[in-house]
């Protein structure tokens, strides 16, 4: 009689054993590690001649319903040395292995300023969850292009009127010969004296360079250089004293100052974000921290260009 009762326990347990074994097996992967959005960006070029465009391209994707997400504001890139010349925008929906997926892209025309080095600053996707009714954003990576010689291009109108114009150029050899020589006199003496002339902004460019390291694996300690480069620039540009002010009241002098709108926008969006950094013990994407990087270049860029301008 008590061997027929254990071996009932023993079958009660084994069989309550399987129906779990059961229900863990059916658990499946959340829905939001398969539908999560994504934001990618690329230049079609690595190195451009200063005489022509190239295209910058955000795309931005997810694989679930087409209304899963909602793009609610793009902005535009910040760009040193570009300048965009035009844009267009495309969105693709289809299937890719049976799976709905959503393309959104992006096109940027930029066309160089000048030789050297420039960038691309991350870009700021503000984007709503329908499913959760969330509103979050991404940022993208900063990109650089190196703007190279000008490419010299083939005018074929030229060959067709060398036989007419022969007699013609002969003549004025002597002349623009003349001009020439004194034009590039002029500008040899220009330049040497702009080269006498060295900005405050030219200073703090170095400086942003050398002590501002985007690679430094301590995000904080580069937010927090940063932004104290960037007052004690404020302080020496405006004549304010944003060392020790809070970000209110430096807005508010620059604003006195008659500082252009945008100028003061991208101090406060750096300032705001170097505090948030500060007080989240680094916990920041290296997209923000680049970004911030772009707006204080920009700002030197801005103002050095400006200040060579009212000198000339």
């Amino acid at each position: 009689m008590r061997r027929a009762i254990f071996e009932l326990c023993f079958l009660f347990v084994l069989l309550q054993s399987r129906s779990f074994a059961q229900t863990t097996d059916s658990t499946t992967v959340p829905d939001s590690l398969t539908e999560a959005i994504t934001a990618s960006v690329q230049a079609n070029r690595q190195e451009v001649p200063q005489n022509y465009t190239f295209k910058f391209i955000l795309k931005i994707s997810w694989q679930s319903d087409p209304t899963r997400y909602e793009i609610e504001k793009v902005d535009n890139p910040v760009l040193t040395n570009f300048e965009i010349v035009g844009n267009a925008s495309s969105n693709w929906v289809g299937e890719v292995g049976g799976v709905k997926k959503v393309i959104r892209t992006y096109e940027y025309v930029l066309k160089p300023q000048s030789l050297g080095m420039g960038y691309i600053g991350g870009l700021i996707i503000d984007y709503k969850d329908t499913r959760f009714d969330e509103t979050h954003s991404l940022v993208t990576n900063r990109l650089e292009v190196k703007v190279v010689d000008p490419v010299k291009e083939t005018n074929w109108t030229l060959f067709l009127l060398t036989g007419s114009g022969l007699f013609f150029l002969i003549l004025l050899t002597g002349a623009t010969a003349i001009f020439i020589r004194r034009k590039n006199a002029r500008e040899a003496e220009q330049r040497q004296q702009m080269l006498q002339i060295i900005p405050l902004e030219e200073t703090y460019l170095n400086h942003l360079k050398q002590k501002v390291d985007l690679k430094n694996p301590n995000i904080g300690e580069s937010f927090s250089v940063l932004s104290k480069l960037l007052k004690r620039y404020l302080s020496e540009r405006y004549q304010i004293s944003a060392l020790e002010s809070a970000i209110q009241e430096i807005a508010g002098e620059l604003n006195k100052s008659a500082v252009s709108e945008k100028i003061v926008a991208q101090v406060e969006e750096v300032l705001n974000t170097c505090d948030v950094a500060k007080f989240s013990g680094g916990q920041v994407e290296t997209g923000t921290l680049e970004r911030c990087y772009t707006l204080v270049e920009d700002i030197l860029n801005r103002n050095k260009r400006e200040f060579i301008e009212s000198t000339n």
